[in-house]
């Protein structure tokens, strides 16, 4: 069984956790951009966290497989076209063999994250199945996906069981608190001493736009010159996702996935980890504002992500014990079934109980942002 591409739209690449441990020898970890959409995605269909995706930017791919998968999108909003049905993001679909599978374009978010039941049997190169396009390693070919590329899967029997029950809370998006500056935390350091009192403040109270000319190594950001103290340069040092670097121009430049392993450019700040993926969803065009935030405060966050993602992922187990005492006749779990809707109702009237828990918990590990609200899974 195998995944067809029929028109692969721009920057889709495979993606899984990253290529860790060899950015001594000058390898970018690349990885995915947003693992909240990819660890979410692949949760929808039973992978490992960690598996393999196909990653798009803003237009999805136009697929059709040999037989009958289970896929989910997640990430920005979009949706998923099977031969004319359109099915939202953040759910399974149940595909069957030989429709023609489009994902459409929303209007928030920039990136999208596809995970296939029993992932895609691509090489693993030095540990991980990622795409680097700069070396031309990992992914398919260690390019971009092309019209005509046909990739396997290496366990297709995850496609028999029909995984659409689950699905993530539609309401996870919530309302920003200003509908026109993204607040994105960051840890000072580490040459915040390189920049004077005004270029500091300036760094903070100023608001930044992102520029066309961003991708996966790093998003390039206009706005107010941050001033120095002796100019931006330094030797080289290690740059991790997230760094902010001020470049010759004054403006930043924030590190992602496939960054460089070291740079010379003065780093202001690093953005912390629970809203990168916040950060990577942000379309050319739209303004952030940086908020200064303590490594404490940036742990207590990590540990609140971390703990709001294993419930998810206990409340998905239950479920799937629950339709399976389901099948067997044993008993009927609240009325709800198929898609999630109960006898005929929307599925927001019959959500498990423990959904509307998971809920409450994920959302207030953060507060609301331009793109939708603060996601807290990482």
């Amino acid at each position: 069984m195998a995944m067809h591409v029929i028109a692969p739209g721009p920057r889709t690449t495979i993606q899984d956790k990253g290529r860790l441990g060899y950015q001594n020898s000058g390898f970018a970890p690349s990885g995915f951009i947003d693992r909240v959409a990819s660890r979410m995605a692949n949760a929808l269909v039973d992978n490992e966290d960690g598996e393999a995706v196909v990653e798009f930017c803003l237009i999805g791919p136009t697929l059709y497989f040999d037989e009958t998968v289970n896929l989910a999108v997640c990430g920005g909003d979009f949706s998923i076209d099977v031969d004319g049905e359109i099915y939202p993001a953040n759910e399974a679909v149940h595909v069957p063999a030989g429709a023609k599978v489009s994902i459409r374009t929303g209007q928030v978010g920039l990136y999208g994250s596809l995970a296939v039941a029993g992932g895609l049997d691509v090489p693993v190169v030095m540990g991980s199945r990622s795409t680097n396009l700069r070396c031309g390693i990992g992914g398919w070919h260690g390019r971009a996906l092309q019209a005509g590329d046909v990739i396997p899967l290496r366990h297709p029997e995850k496609g028999k069981k029909d995984l659409s029950w689950r699905w993530v809370p539609q309401r996870r998006l919530v309302r920003p608190e200003d509908p026109d500056v993204t607040k994105i935390r960051v840890i000072p350091g580490p040459q915040e001493d390189m920049f004077t009192e005004k270029g500091i403040r300036t760094f903070y109270e100023s608001e930044y736009t992102v520029t066309a000319r961003s991708d996966r190594m790093g998003y390039r950001l206009s706005g107010p010159q941050v001033e120095s103290i002796g100019g931006y340069d330094i030797l080289s040092d290690g740059i991790v996702n997230g760094s902010v670097q001020i470049s010759g121009t004054g403006e930043p430049i924030v590190m992602m996935a496939d960054r460089q392993t070291t740079g010379g450019y003065a780093k202001i700040a690093s953005v912390i980890n629970v809203d990168i993926p916040l950060f990577a969803q942000l379309r050319p065009g739209q303004v952030v504002q940086f908020e200064q935030c303590t490594v404490q405060e940036a742990q207590r966050l990590a540990r609140a992500s971390g703990d709001a993602w294993r419930e998810h992922r206990r409340m998905l187990d239950a479920r799937r014990r629950d339709m399976e005492e389901q099948k067997r006749g044993s008993f009927v779990i609240l009325g709800v079934s198929g898609r999630g809707e109960q006898d005929g109702e929307n599925k927001e009237h019959g959500r498990h109980s423990g959904w509307d828990r998971s809920w409450r918990s994920w959302r207030g590990a953060g507060r609301p942002c331009r793109t939708g609200g603060r996601r807290s899974w990482s």
